[in-house]
């Protein structure tokens, strides 16, 4: 014996618990695979590319939000693409893939800017970013291998400003409603 005490018999307020951990990975991956499941069987025919965005990233960047795990948005998007390995009725076969970036990008750049988190418009243009992924990565896949994208016919500026608005709005609805609770916690 060193006569050094473990911090589990130390402090009682941080026993390490491998079950919390695991619910939470359970959770983080479960809202990526929820945002899939709501995409596939709440179909809005808006004519508009990335219009989903604001539901999914509204659940990715709450997941973020609520976790403390730095990688919590590649967590969800784990979740989202091993959902799309099921027949779900999407066509593209690189589904997956696609949805595996905007969770790492919200991861990265969170991180990496991580001083200007408290600003919700901040928060809001990450989410955008993040989601603008989906048709840089639909561009990539067609310019690579020439699979057809509806949302690209027209051109990639589009789609790549749609993305990221819906996105935007996403994250800003995530951070707001994040913000206010905690806000509302306070006042409590």
């Amino acid at each position: 014996m060193d006569g050094k005490s473990s911090p589990k018999t130390i402090s009682k307020a941080f026993p390490i618990n491998v079950s919390t951990q695991v619910a939470e990975f359970i959770l983080l991956a479960s809202i990526g695979a929820v945002g899939v499941l709501m995409h596939a069987y709440l179909r809005t025919p808006l004519k508009m590319p990335g219009h989903y965005g604001v539901i999914y990233m509204a659940l990715l960047f709450s997941g973020k939000l609520i976790s403390k795990k730095t990688y919590a948005g590649s967590l969800s998007s784990i979740g989202a693409a091993a959902m799309l390995l099921l027949p779900l009725g999407f066509k593209d076969p690189f589904i997956p893939v696609i949805y595996l970036f905007p969770g790492l990008v919200v991861d990265v750049l969170y991180y990496n800017f991580r001083k200007l988190q408290p600003n919700v418009l901040f928060l809001a243009i990450i989410c955008g970013l993040a989601y603008t992924m989906v048709p840089v990565t639909r561009i990539f896949i067609t310019v690579i291998t020439g699979f057809p994208y509806g949302s690209l016919i027209t051109g990639f500026l589009y789609p790549v400003f749609t993305h990221f608005m819906f996105g935007a709005i996403g994250g800003l609805l995530a951070a707001g409603s994040f913000a206010l609770i905690k806000k509302k916690k306070r006042i409590i």
